[in-house]
């Protein structure tokens, strides 16, 4: 197998890391390319060491690149001597744009310039870019992190504080928490938005970017209030009840919600997985989920028989690498996934079906696609409850996907190892003790082989 000269160059009888500086910030950096020796002539002693080199090198790149399309001039300018602050010259012309700047701006503005062109403060999302690389967020999260940070760098701007890194000391955090981050939110959002930052400053102490204590380490939210006679009970996210499945299902929600619905309350799978299964997902009368939550959510679901008529509709006379649901867009670069505007299209069928639950206003309902997974999962218990026969208690995990953490060791245990079990009858009975409460059953015709 060939060894990778990728980021490598040969020069003066040793190779050297190279990265290419875009044009677009040519004049900032002020050279083609950016270049650092490895002190080896051996290309895979090379390419052991080249990494930490190339993360520094592409640093500098997005580092001008931010000084580029920066809003703020002044932090623009010092962005620029920040990347050239390697001479006296570069310092000099610093300390005298800061001496400028104190009588233009005041003092506050200009030790913002001065430590920032001088390197001894950094722009609070200067490492946003390198941080989300190693973490590998989908895109939404991504984007919440963003909208945290972004809600951070106001609060900083509106306090009269530096919008840097160095500058959120532990008492500005426990404020910006208390003044900005839950107003309007609910706890489990802002929770989610907080652990973001958290993540963030972690990451930023264990590569070196930051010196001293995380002044995020054990901030807290404030306590929920406690709630008024008034106030609507909320449990949060539930199951459909059995007549609002009916409801959903006798509606005319057209042909896509009308197959995916259906495939939703009989198999328990997330609309996702339902989503991105290919024909070729849908034989030996079972859907084989691949494009899962996690890990554990890669499995084999049986194919109910009141899914049978659909599932043969849908994969008759198409190729195998065809959609089962191929009547859904491809996914633009904005999104990851492919369920999307089937999730909309739902949300709006079920509201046109007044079948809601927002107690207190609030802004997502407590019922969702998702709800159908919740029912049937309801459902398997009741009808184990109620007597069914070949399966047992932990059966469901496997039919749904649930991760480790979700399951006793013992269960899983008890589902490897239990002598003369067979998980995939096991789980078609579990599947088939769900039934819908509607009229309008799915034809009870059993899948081809």
């Amino acid at each position: 197998m060939a060894v990778t000269k990728q980021y490598l160059e040969w020069h003066g009888r040793q190779w050297r890391v190279r990265v290419k500086v875009p044009a677009k910030v040519r004049d900032i950096i002020g050279r083609g390319k950016l270049t650092h020796p490895l002190h080896t002539a051996d290309l895979k002693e090379a390419n052991e060491r080249k990494w930490p080199v190339v993360a520094r090198l592409k640093a500098v790149v997005a580092a001008a690149e931010k000084a580029v399309v920066s809003t703020d001039p002044l932090e623009a300018e010092a962005l620029r001597l920040r990347l050239t602050n390697y001479d006296d010259d570069t310092q000099e012309a610093i300390t005298f744009r800061a001496y400028q700047l104190d009588k233009e701006q005041g003092e506050d503005r200009a030790r913002a310039f001065y430590d920032l062109a001088s390197g001894k403060t950094t722009p609070l999302d200067h490492h946003v870019d390198s941080f989300l690389k190693h973490q590998g967020y989908r895109l939404k999260s991504e984007g919440d992190f963003k909208r945290a940070l972004g809600w951070l760098g106001d609060w900083l701007r509106d306090s009269k504080l530096p919008v840097t890194l160095e500058a959120v000391r532990r008492v500005d955090a426990g404020k910006f928490v208390s003044e900005s981050l839950v107003i309007g939110r609910g706890q489990q959002k802002a929770t989610a938005y907080l652990g973001f930052i958290k993540q963030y400053w972690v990451w930023l102490i264990t590569k070196g970017h930051l010196i001293g204590e995380n002044p995020w380490a054990g901030q807290t939210l404030p306590s929920a209030p406690r709630q008024r006679r008034e106030t609507e009970l909320d449990n949060g996210k539930r199951p459909f009840t059995d007549a609002e499945v009916k409801t959903l299902l006798s509606g005319d929600a057209g042909s896509l919600l009308n197959d995916l619905m259906p495939v939703g309350a009989l198999s328990g799978m997330r609309i996702e997985e339902i989503c991105q299964l290919h024909v070729a997902d849908c034989r030996d009368r079972a859907f084989s989920v691949f494009a899962g939550k996690t890990a554990s959510a890669r499995r084999t679901v049986p194919i109910h028989s009141g899914l049978a008529e659909i599932v043969e509709r849908r994969t008759v006379g198409k190729k195998d690498s065809d959609y089962l649901f191929d009547e859904l867009p491809p996914i633009p670069k904005s999104r990851e996934t492919r369920s999307d505007p089937a999730a909309k299209q739902f949300t709006r069928y079920r509201r046109k079906m007044e079948v809601d639950e927002r107690p207190n206003d609030k802004a997502k309902s407590n019922v969702d696609f998702h709800s159908f997974r919740r029912w049937f999962i309801r459902k398997a218990r009741d009808a184990k409850l109620a007597g069914a026969v070949g399966f047992d208690e932990w059966t469901i995990t496997w039919v749904v996907g649930h991760t480790a953490s979700d399951r006793a060791k013992s269960l899983d245990l008890s589902q490897h190892g239990y002598a003369g079990q067979d998980p995939e009858k096991a789980k078609s009975a579990l599947v088939e003790a769900v039934r819908l409460p509607t009229t309008r059953q799915p034809s009870a015709k059993r899948p081809k082989e």
